[in-house]
């Protein structure tokens, strides 16, 4: 689709043909299902709205649904307005919504009557998410943003929350990006086209004859090779001009420039026309029923308004707009203050009741009104049960700034605070957050703005910088907010190891918690019981936290509210038992994605994921530590992303995926870095060991372990130290460096307490059965180590145990007894899908003469996501339902379901499910409920 001259219909896109040819491969792609996005950034001028239009023609061409949508200033107070433009045409596929995606969608976007659902605002993405998978079931749907920078957060949020979980959907997804203003943080990742000058060839051939060689060079250097500035060239010079026998104007119509040439345009308007230019500026829908209305309200003509604002303004089709974008920002850059005021003053008198008349009453406003400031926090609320947080966040700034009470103000502000924070405006947050803080706010305010800040610190900064801004909320906090920013200050010590801090914030818990309260009880018990376990007591500790399961699990507002989900998750770690979690883990988490809350779903999957682990749980550890990181990404989230991947890094590496581990690895060393602790922590470094014996790289092995055993007595996974001799130990004697590998058993033994913990004990069993220099002493280690170890907690080792035994005896030329162990390694390692260990242990098996039947299929390792679609199609979830489940599209899960049947070698959802009922390599896992 090249140009055709500069008076063709294909002028529009002249000298785009690369640019335009990259978006047309879009189609392509996302034709046959890989879905593709892309950003097109460019100054005013380049070509940014050529392009997609030219894109969009080709696409409805080829028989794709086309689904538009326009950033405008004005218009990003409106929450979903952008979002309301690109799936209002595919309304008819909202039956294939879940319930909850579908009330969600339907509330924010007003397409029923509100309901009392507080839905997290992500829920919204999701919906949005299984919306286009569904529209695009029919026919490839191409979605077009214009001017990204300009739509409103809400749809701006949801639609890169779509981008980013599509999979093998026919979507495609264009946003143009005006440069010179922030891109949306949202949109990081997605893939960016960027628009450049047009060369002096293509300039020519867009300025047309008449122009010559010296002119057109000298206009691409003036105009940068911008486009819409050289049509505008190619408008204002005469022939002489163009053919370079007359000068050229001083001022040339070059970028920077561009909206004083259209300030100039405007200026040669009618009084009358210039109105009408006004009024359109300040209205955001491009319907002109309100602008025609105020015009015919003032005693004007609008024929002759519109007639003498031609080149300007142009009607059609039920729509009033500006020519070009430009336009719109020049007229409003021309007017004068009182111009403004009056325009909105007009159309808030010629509106109907409703969001939009508030608005234009609340620009109009040039001093306190308290009527209207309670207007606005109305609006606000209504926004919030849309889950327009970002726009209520705008509106209750608005009615700060409108109210005549200085106290009502302050907190006015903190609740505006606290709306940018769960829309995801850090930026906008931090800004309110300093103005409360640098007035002479109350307590409450203060406490509110300090308790977002240090949250925002959290996901974003650094550990440290988030406690010295909860500590300073707890100094002012009262009730809730107190006990809330305490549990959330008691998480920032933990992690910074800080054990006096943890004290200190449970001293205050148990002081200023009102023990009729059950959630401030709760928490009260939650952060004292943990802070215990910590300092070693117990028998203190204990009891507190089995308190705080109590009150959570029977009181009927905090039973399934998704904000006590991360707690919940992090009392069985402290209790250091897992098992605890059993009775409520699956059904919280299942609420939790019915409520679409994802910030806390990604949290807890971390955390949940390490204890499923833990038990020996391999397969939904698998499934879950994935989708946490892949959550915590998608929410630009960094708090726990470096436990969740961590996790999944150990995962993928337990079956040779070390592709994907070492990603998951990159992704917590950035982490760490980000907080400013060590390069590598105790915990990072035995994950790393770990990857990298599974790897095979035991040089990495040792100079890790080595290194941890230096700076930190190399403690274990249970504090214990010399913990990560096990690993160490059997790198040393793989290497050939027995002596070395002898003496740390030894060290290993005699640095542990009396009496040892079981699982130590078994490891120290272990390792004395590696290094004994007898078959017969061996073997008696290695039948120690077996009996200690906790078939509920030692699952994984317990394996590895019976897999170095039976090495140590075929090596002894003891093959048939060896047979016994390596058999059972591999069954055992086979049962909980970690395909490398199995196929270890069935080598050394087959080393032995004997061979194991083979499993079914590719013998392929399943995907983290492959595992999710895995665990709930055997529960008897359908596609759509398991897509609703896991925020992705039933195509995407169609394609993962033909994955998993062809890897593990079955025909049907049946057979999948009564493979996963013998536990051949799977157990069943939380789902919906």
């Amino acid at each position: 689709m090249s140009g055709r001259g500069p008076d063709g219909a294909g002028s529009a896109t002249w000298g785009r043909e690369t640019e335009l040819s990259t978006l047309l491969g879009l189609l392509d792609v996302a034709g046959a299902g890989d879905p593709a996005a892309t950003v097109l950034s460019g100054e005013p001028g380049s070509g940014k709205t050529h392009l997609l239009r030219a894109v969009a023609g080709e696409a409805r061409s080829r028989g794709w649904a086309v689904l538009p949508a326009v950033g405008v200033e004005a218009e990003s107070v409106l929450p979903g307005a952008a979002l309301l433009s690109v799936l209002g045409p595919v309304r008819g596929h909202l039956g294939a919504l879940s319930p909850a995606q579908g009330a969600a969608l339907t509330d924010a976007l007003g397409w029923g009557p509100p309901t009392d659902s507080r839905a997290d605002r992500f829920l919204v993405g999701a919906a949005t998410l299984a919306l286009l998978s569904a529209a695009a079931a029919q026919s490839p749907v191409l979605v077009t943003v214009d001017d990204v920078q300009w739509v409103d957060d809400e749809s701006a949020d949801a639609l890169a929350f779509a981008a980013r979980r599509l999979g093998h959907d026919r979507v495609a997804l264009v946003f143009t990006h005006r440069s010179g203003t922030p891109r949306p943080s949202r949109l990081s990742g997605i893939a960016v086209l960027e628009l450049r000058g047009l060369p002096a060839p293509a300039a020519g051939g867009l300025l047309g004859p008449g122009f010559s060689a010296e002119v057109t060079a000298h206009l691409v250097s003036e105009t940068g090779g911008n486009p819409l500035a050289l049509v505008e060239c190619r408008r204002v010079l005469d022939p002489a001009q163009r053919a370079g026998a007359a000068p050229l104007p001083s001022t040339l119509p070059v970028p920077d420039t561009l909206r004083s040439v259209f300030v100039d345009e405007l200026a040669g308007l009618s009084a009358p026309s210039w109105r009408a230019a006004t009024l359109c500026a300040a209205v955001a829908e491009p319907d002109p029923a309100p602008v025609l209305a105020a015009l015919d309200a003032e005693g004007l003509d609008v024929e002759e308004c519109l007639s003498g604002a031609t080149g300007v303004l142009v009607l059609e089709d039920e729509s009033l707009t500006f020519r070009h974008p430009l336009l719109r920002a020049a007229a409003w850059h021309r007017a004068s203050r009182s111009e403004r005021l009056s325009a909105h003053a007009r159309l808030a008198q010629v509106l109907p009741p409703g969001t939009a008349r508030t608005w234009q009453r609340a620009q109009a406003a040039t001093g306190p009104d308290a009527d209207l400031a309670a207007e606005l926090a109305a609006v606000a609320e209504a926004d919030r049960t849309r889950h327009g947080f970002a726009a209520a966040s705008r509106a209750m700034e608005r009615a700060a700034r409108l109210a005549p009470e200085r106290v009502r103000r302050q907190e006015w502000l903190a609740v505006a605070t606290g709306d940018a924070l769960i829309g995801g405006d850090t930026g906008r947050a931090r800004r309110l957050a300093a103005e409360v803080l640098a007035s002479d706010a109350g307590p409450g305010p203060r406490a509110t703005v300090l308790y977002a800040l240090g949250l925002i610190e959290q996901a974003h900064g650094t550990l440290v910088g988030s406690r010295d801004l909860l500590e300073r909320a707890a100094q002012v906090a009262t009730g809730r907010r107190l006990l809330r920013t305490l549990a959330e200050l008691l998480g920032a010590y933990h992690l910074l190891d800080d054990t006096a801090g943890m004290l200190s914030a449970a001293d205050r818990a148990a002081a200023a918690a009102d023990p009729d309260d059950p959630e401030q009880a709760m928490l009260a018990a939650y952060v004292e019981g943990a802070a215990r376990v910590v300092e070693g007591r117990f028998d203190l500790g204990f009891p507190l936290l089995h308190k705080s399961i109590e009150l959570l699990e029977t009181d009927p507002a905090l039973r399934d509210d998704p904000r006590h989900l991360v707690v919940s998750s992090l009392i069985p770690r402290y209790l250091m038992d897992p098992w605890s979690a059993l009775p409520y883990a699956e059904r919280r988490i299942a609420r939790a994605r019915e409520a679409g809350a994802l910030g806390a779903l990604a949290m807890a999957l971390s955390v949940y994921a390490m204890g499923l682990a833990w038990m020996g749980d391999h397969v939904r550890a698998h499934a879950w530590a994935g989708e946490a990181v892949e959550l915590l990404e998608a929410l630009d989230l960094r708090v726990d992303v470096g436990t969740a991947s961590e996790a999944a890094a150990l995962e993928d590496a337990y079956r040779g995926r070390h592709d994907a581990a070492t990603r998951h690895l990159d992704r917590a060393r950035a982490v760490v870095a980000a907080n400013g602790f060590d390069p590598m922590p105790p915990h990072l470094g035995r994950v790393v060991a770990t990857c990298a014996l599974c790897a095979g790289d035991l040089e990495t092995v040792v100079e890790v372990l080595e290194d941890q055993i230096a700076r930190f007595g190399g403690v274990g996974a249970f504090l214990e130290p010399l913990g990560v001799a096990p690993d160490l130990v059997e790198a040393y004697l793989v290497l050939g460096r027995d002596d070395e590998a002898r003496e740390l058993s030894a060290r290993f033994r005699a640095a542990q307490p009396d009496p040892m913990l079981p699982q130590v004990a078994a490891m120290v069993a272990r390792c004395e059965g590696l290094v004994a220099p007898d078959l017969s002493s061996a073997e008696a280690s290695f039948e120690r180590a077996i009996a200690l170890h906790d078939p509920r907690t030692d699952r994984f080792e317990s394996a590895r145990t019976r897999l170095l035994r039976g090495m140590r005896l075929r090596r002894a030329g003891r093959r048939v007894d060896a047979r016994t162990h390596l058999d059972a390694a591999r069954l055992e390692f086979s049962a909980m899908d970690l395909t490398l260990w199995s196929e270890r242990a069935r080598a050394e098996l087959a080393a032995t003469g004997e061979h194991a039947q083979t499993r079914a299929g590719t013998g392929e390792s399943l995907t983290s996501q492959e595992t999710r679609v895995a665990l709930l199609v055997a529960q008897g979830l359908t596609n759509r339902e398991v897509a609703a489940a896991l925020f992705l599209s039933p195509k995407t899960v169609e394609h993962h379901l033909g994955a998993v049947l062809r890897k593990r070698g079955l025909r049907s959802r049946t057979e999948l499910a009564r493979s996963l009922a013998l536990g051949h390599g799977d157990q069943a896992g939380p789902g919906p409920s």
